[in-house]
């Protein structure tokens, strides 16, 4: 008796979230299991490894792994069965113990849903962990890439395309680490197998993925504005890459969908047991305005920050049903969330912020940082 594979199990995304990221750097450990037990994973390289690591080359890429065998024998082996039934009871014993002695055969799907452990070209059981030694390599290409894109005739078209490259990869991390956020990890059960299928992303680990962003996106990211390569690239009237990714992941994390997801897991576990709409406001507030207790000058990438995080707010406060008006057709889309807590809650974080940004005016001595103030507490008023 022979079965199709089905596409979406043989492709899982959630495979190397089985591998402990400092095992990334483990050059024996490479060498038996690779960085993920599915090719399918799409983990296309380790950039955990360090020079250091001195990890062969061959080791540094995917290889057909634990997963991909296993899901074949799934696939095509005969367990036994008499009939239909028989059979598929037996596949799923031996899927259950199959996972019992070696989870990382685990399925995780292909990354349509909330958890943060199912992503593309990720790595590691640690999002931030691993994303932290991904930057340290690309803070070491970024520097020598000028000598290694030189070639004769060249008008640094090089130069650029492994710029943006550079650039792609670090938003790509900031985007792993951001899922981790109102994410809900899903993991499939047999009704024959214990435990639950759904549940909140750990408290920590979504504290230390707004830590993460805090530290390596929200306070500018100078490294990348290297000006002895975008002086070669790119006209100062373009714009940089940084404040348009900074904007863009401020905004994911205030929006009404992953805010809707947090107030809704906290409803079903408690404010207890899970990170809560205050818990991220709080923390993002202490990285973002940081400038209102130390009264430093507010340079134009956090200036521009600091008015994304209050206009998201106030969208807030006023929110709409979301929805898409066709002839003869109304489709809704999205979380309404004009009933909720969410209005409120950003109605007094507004209120208490403004009140700090007043109390921080009269000490701050840098001209383009009062004005920036000064404005913001005066569209916090008007939103009021």
């Amino acid at each position: 008796m022979k079965s199709v594979i089905p596409w979406a199990f043989v492709t899982t995304w959630a495979a190397s979230s089985t591998v402990p990221v400092e095992k990334l750097r483990d050059k024996a450990w490479l060498d038996a299991h690779g960085h993920t037990p599915s090719i399918m994973d799409y983990a296309r390289f380790n950039y955990v490894a360090q020079p250091q690591d001195n990890i062969p080359e061959n080791d540094l890429f995917p290889h057909i792994g634990e997963y991909d065998r296993w899901a074949i024998r799934w696939g095509y082996a005969y367990a036994g069965g008499k009939d239909a039934k028989e059979e598929s009871k037996r596949l799923n014993k031996w899927i259950i113990d199959s996972l019992a002695a070696n989870p990382r055969l685990w399925f995780g799907g292909e990354g349509f849903n909330q958890d943060p452990r199912s992503q593309l070209e990720d790595l590691g059981d640690n999002n931030a962990k691993a994303s932290e030694y991904g930057i340290k390599n690309l803070q070491r290409i970024l520097t020598n890439l000028p000598q290694w894109t030189m070639e004769e005739g060249d008008k640094y078209d090089n130069l650029t395309e492994m710029y943006r490259q550079v650039i792609t990869q670090f938003s790509r991390y900031m985007g792993h680490v951001l899922k981790n956020v109102g994410g809900v990890y899903e993991t499939a059960h047999s009704v024959e197998q214990p435990g639950d299928v759904y549940a909140p992303t750990p408290k920590a680990r979504q504290r230390e993925a707004v830590a993460f962003l805090n530290t390596q996106l929200f306070q500018t990211p100078h490294w990348l504005l290297d000006s002895a390569i975008l002086n070669k690239i790119s006209s100062p009237s373009g714009g940089d890459p940084i404040g348009p990714m900074q904007t863009g992941v401020i905004s994911s994390l205030f929006s009404a969908s992953r805010l809707n997801s947090l107030m809704q897991s906290a409803n079903r576990y408690g404010e207890a047991r899970v990170y809560t709409v205050n818990d991220l406001l709080s923390d993002v507030r202490a990285g973002v305005w940081k400038e209102l207790t130390t009264h430093k000058a507010i340079d134009v990438w956090r200036r521009n920050l600091q008015k994304t995080y209050t206009e998201s707010l106030i969208t807030l406060t006023n929110p709409t049903t979301p929805s898409l008006n066709l002839p003869g057709l109304v489709l809704f889309f999205g979380p309404n969330i004009k009933n909720t807590d969410l209005p409120s809650i950003a109605k007094a974080e507004l209120s208490a912020l403004r009140s700090r940004i007043l109390a921080a005016i009269p000490l701050t001595t840098d001209r383009l940082s009062k004005y920036h103030l000064l404005d913001v507490a005066d569209r916090i008023r008007k939103s009021a």
